[in-house]
């Protein structure tokens, strides 16, 4: 079985309706918006008020506590030092209690940030629900949050295998006399990487140290980084000091940035997939298992596998099918 390289075929292109499918996306992206502000709104609603409580029940511990200190002699200075410290430990996850600042961590924007973590699966863990309701609505909004964004974010990573296999394409066109077709894969393969590097990583870890301070060029990388692989360690999060500007903001577009993110790390993935060399999977399934496979998912456009002494053409089109 051979790889050829066919035009689209006419009734195939007169069955596709683009509207149709834009439409359907576009559906899809204001129903993700939605969704996202529904879980905000929620997750204010529910942990706000016992954060508000908290907050003052912190800050009349404090104001006691400074008087005495203050009329035992310790500088005031070294009284907001203590504080500070004690603020810096709660953030390290030694102190168990709920770090307190000059805006509230369920802010609308936090809690968008939080509903974005949450059906992202990133789930940093910086702040979570204290009520037993909020808690409970975690749990039920990310049963339906989680499938809906996977299939949401799926779509996204067909729409952008297009240009990808359009790219795929050019390159056997343009080196496939030079080349085995295992290393043309290679080379879409780094290309892809390399782009994705650039605009995913490289920019954004940059902006990331332009709006955070406190931030070095590796740190704001390592955030993407553990961020869009979904680790989300959460020792380093946008936003996270109460006088950055523009706060709210600035965590709804970090949310938007993890969802992009994410697309793009799947369709790297599909790219490291799709080439047979690299496809862990093949080492653990037997052959003809992989050929039924390839076989019942013919109607797909995905790599084959490409036998090193064929040599491929190139009419222009960017989509591949087996024939025998």
């Amino acid at each position: 079985m051979g790889l050829q390289i066919f035009s689209v075929n006419n009734e195939v292109l007169s069955n596709f309706d683009g509207r149709e499918s834009n439409r359907r996306l576009a559906v899809g992206a204001l129903s993700m918006l939605v969704y996202l502000f529904i879980g905000a709104a929620v997750f204010v609603r529910l942990e706000y008020p016992l954060e508000r409580i908290e907050r003052e029940t912190y800050k009349e511990y404090r104001d006691q506590w400074t008087d005495r200190l203050l009329q035992a002699g310790i500088p005031e200075s070294e009284i907001d030092r203590l504080f500070d410290d004690i603020r810096d430990a709660s953030l390290n996850g030694i102190w168990v209690e709920k770090n307190m600042s000059n805006s509230p961590n369920w802010s609308f924007g936090q809690a968008f940030f939080f509903s974005g973590t949450l059906i992202s699966t990133v789930g940093y863990g910086r702040i979570s629900p204290r009520t037993e309701h909020g808690k409970l609505f975690t749990i039920i909004y990310c049963i339906i949050g989680i499938p809906l964004t996977l299939a949401f974010l799926s779509a996204i990573v067909a729409r952008l295998k297009t240009p990808s296999q359009w790219l795929r394409g050019y390159l056997n066109s343009k080196l496939a006399t030079i080349f085995h077709t295992g290393q043309i894969q290679m080379f879409h393969l780094l290309t892809v990487s390399l782009l994705l590097l650039v605009f995913v990583f490289v920019i954004p870890a940059y902006i990331f140290t332009c709006i955070e301070p406190e931030w070095t060029f590796l740190d704001a990388f390592y955030y993407c980084f553990v961020s869009l692989t979904t680790i989300g360690l959460g020792d380093y999060e946008p936003g996270d000091r109460p006088d950055t500007s523009f706060r709210s903001l600035y965590k709804v577009g970090a949310t938007v940035y993890l969802l992009v993110g994410l697309c793009c790390m799947m369709l790297f993935l599909a790219t490291l997939y799709d080439v047979p060399q690299l496809n862990l999977t093949r080492f653990f399934i037997k052959d003809e298992e992989e050929t039924h496979i390839l076989d019942e998912n013919d109607h797909g456009t995905k790599y084959s596998r490409f036998p090193d002494d064929q040599t491929t053409t190139y009419n222009g089109s960017p989509y591949f099918q087996c024939s025998d």
